[in-house]
């Protein structure tokens, strides 16, 4: 590491009254790491302020050539003690020259950083200006297109600047390129320039953004232009099949506008930004991503084949209500520092699940939150080496660790149950003051638990330390008695926990089904379910935990309703993985006859995906074999006798899934050959 030692000659013959500031120096850069590491983030935050970005990038039309650059960064500094470091994680090379203030620096590089000496600084209003050549790792160049993806902390693999998330900045954005490309970017375009066979666009200055939230999109696309509820929005795509693009392009604008006048009434905020556009890339790395103003967007998930079943359509619209909520939580009200990046998904995702409602009026909304969450925060909260949904993060470069099923999925269930404790009216008012109060800046997850726990008569601090900073869930016992029984929650990791929760419970008396509401806390209480009725914890799928359950129950599936059919399907599943209740084999056959009469597709897709997992992980080959017929007769069947598309598409897929059989593989293979033509089944457009 890098020591400032002709410092200390100074300072020994001037005397000691700066002593403090140049140990404080050298401090810093003896702990200089790779990466961002919390200390060196908290230290810029207290010392930069008015941060902008002037950024000019030179983009050639083939995929070899460097991409020459230029960089303007201004901003306020109220301490020059110390040298001031950018993160830089390419190599110094690439950095052709940096002048600070009006004079060239005298810089150095190490360890990811160009430290620029204390000495070049001044206290108040500092410029630097630097060239350089782009790193090309995060700006996914490709022979006819590029875009940037710069989350969690890869802008510096890019460019030199202060990469970290809560300091936000103004950007200024130039690019010059082939003249047939197409641009967005996260501020509208300001003045476009000709120049023969390339062209130079000027963006707008930006709102106050995150660093990662930078972006820009540039390449052959064709743009498309639609104005929705008085918003003009664009959208760039490369789909050849124009067909294709016909028959999704008008919902795919329709439910962002649906979004966004959702988004904008729950808040009684107006969209926050200048504008709103999107990309669709081919084989982008993730779902989506929220840049301010320039969603990217993987082009298949919104550009779906003929005929697409309900899941995938629930899938489009879910996924964006989710980029789009992310304009408010999370481009406008941005975490303070990455160990906090599971509230802009859980905001995200949770608004998300309500945004979609209006979209699809016909849909069980509980149903759908029950089969996309709980399964998936199941698979790592059953585990031993399950993470809390708010984890420490010491360096920005392992933020990536963080993402997963926990922050997508459990944390979405946790702010339901933290909605009800509420009250939703009262979370609504909570969450306009929480937007209000931190917009185009940054909070934590205790800033928001801070203004809810003043609408509350909820201990919200001790409910969140649960719920949130500790891994695992709660498992239940069930005490029946003759006229009624009591439930008690139990830590299984001994250490008395309580996860405070809301969930009914649905006894069948009589031939009807009654349901009553509970509140489980850290007392046992009961519950009306005489001795010998048959009774189902967690009808309504909203509880969160390991719930005993009857396997008898699937003989009641007809008098069940669907909501208690998901919530009897995940309980059973967890049970028998946690080795109660009910064998895999007799699980499986039980599942095939549901399978034959059930036809939510909800449903159908989450028994299919438990067969899925227990056919190939829990049986044996010999009972492998076995099952296999079965399930190939009957899924086959299945798909041929289906009257809806997507319903023959979902049993056609699991068929696939499961074939084993050297005539389901033949039949497959006729099929791929088109020797074998199933009316109805559209298998693939390209």
């Amino acid at each position: 590491m890098l020591h400032f030692k002709s410092h200390y000659v100074f300072i020994f013959l001037g005397g000691v009254l700066f002593s403090s500031a140049v140990t404080a120096q050298s401090t810093l850069i003896d702990e200089l790491r790779p990466g961002v590491t919390k200390q060196l983030a908290e230290h810029r935050k207290s010392v930069l302020s008015g941060l902008s970005y002037d950024l000019t990038f030179d983009l050639p039309a083939t995929i070899d050539q460097g991409i020459s650059a230029s960089s303007i960064i201004e901003f306020e500094l109220s301490d020059v003690s110390e040298p001031l470091i950018l993160d830089f994680r390419e190599s110094a090379e690439k950095i052709s020259s940096v002048v600070v203030n009006g004079q060239r620096s005298d810089y150095r590089f190490d360890s990811e950083h160009l430290i620029v000496p204390a000495r070049e600084l001044r206290v108040s209003h500092n410029r630097i200006s630097l060239q350089f050549t782009a790193g090309d790792s995060s700006l996914n160049r490709n022979p006819e297109f590029l875009y940037t993806l710069f989350v969690p902390d890869r802008a510096r693999t890019a460019f030199p600047l202060f990469d970290q998330p809560n300091l936000k900045a103004r950007y200024t954005l130039t690019l010059t390129m082939p003249a047939d490309w197409e641009a967005i970017a996260n501020a509208p375009l300001r003045q476009l320039e000709p120049l023969g066979e390339r062209k130079r666009l000027r963006f707008a200055t930006t709102d106050l953004i995150s660093s990662y939230l930078f972006s820009f999109v540039a390449g052959q696309f064709q743009r498309e232009i639609r104005r929705v509820n008085g918003r003009e929005m664009v959208m760039l795509h490369r789909e050849s099949d124009q067909g294709k693009v016909a028959r999704n392009i008008d919902v795919i604008f329709d439910l962002h506008g649906a979004a966004l006048s959702w988004l904008e009434e729950y808040t009684a905020i107006d969209y926050p930004f200048q504008k709103f556009d999107f990309a669709l890339i081919p084989s982008f790395q993730y779902g989506g991503m929220e840049h301010v103003g320039a969603i990217q967007y993987r082009a298949d998930s919104l550009l779906l084949n003929a005929q697409p079943s309900q899941t995938e359509l629930l899938s489009r619209a879910s996924l964006i209500a989710h980029e789009t909520a992310h304009m408010w939580f999370g481009d406008l009200v941005t975490m303070d520092w990455f160990n906090d990046v599971w509230t802009k998904e859980v905001f995200a995702n949770f608004m998300a699940a309500k945004i979609v409602n209006p979209s699809f009026p016909n849909i069980n909304h509980d149903l759908n939150f029950l089969v996309r969450h709980f399964p998936n925060a199941y698979a790592v909260d059953r585990t031993e080496g399950a993470n809390p949904i708010r984890q420490d993060l010491q360096n920005l470069n392992e933020a990536g660790t963080l993402y997963g099923n926990i922050i997508y999925n459990k944390a979405p269930i946790m702010m339901q149950q933290l909605e009800a404790v509420v009250g939703q009216s009262e979370f609504q008012s909570g969450i306009r003051e929480y937007l209000g109060a931190f917009a185009y800046g940054n909070a934590t997850w205790l800033d928001l638990i801070g203004i809810l726990e003043r609408k509350s008569d909820v201990d919200l601090r001790s409910w969140s330390d649960v719920w949130v900073n500790t891994a695992g869930r709660p498992h239940f016992l069930l005490e029946k008695t003759a006229a009624s029984s009591g439930l008690t929650q139990v830590d299984p990791g001994g250490t008395g926990r309580v996860w405070p929760q809301q969930f009914s419970v649905s006894v069948l008396a009589n031939g009807s089904w009654l349901s009553e509401s509970v509140e489980s806390g850290p007392s046992a209480f009961q519950v009306f379910w005489p001795e010998a009725s048959a009774g189902l914890l967690n009808a309504d799928g909203k509880g969160y935990g390991l719930f005993p359950v009857d396997p008898e129950l699937f003989f009641a599936w007809q008098s069940l309703d669907d909501t208690q059919r998901g919530s009897l399907l995940v309980s059973l599943f967890e049970n028998l993985l946690d080795g109660n209740s009910i064998s895999v084999g007799d699980y499986l056959k039980r599942l095939i006859t549901i399978i034959e009469i059930e036809d939510n597709q909800l449903l159908l897709n989450l028994m299919l995906r438990q067969v899925n997992r227990l056919y190939w992980n829990f049986l044996s080959d010999a009972a492998r074999i076995e099952a296999a017929v079965a399930f190939e007769e009957t899924l086959w069947t299945l798909m041929l006798d289906a009257d809806n598309p997507s319903s023959k598409k979902i049993f056609f897929d699991a068929y696939c899934d499961l074939a084993l059989t050297r005539g389901a593989l033949d039949q497959l293979l006729k099929v791929s050959n088109a020797e074998t033509i199933v009316d109805g089944l559209i298998l693939s457009e390209t």
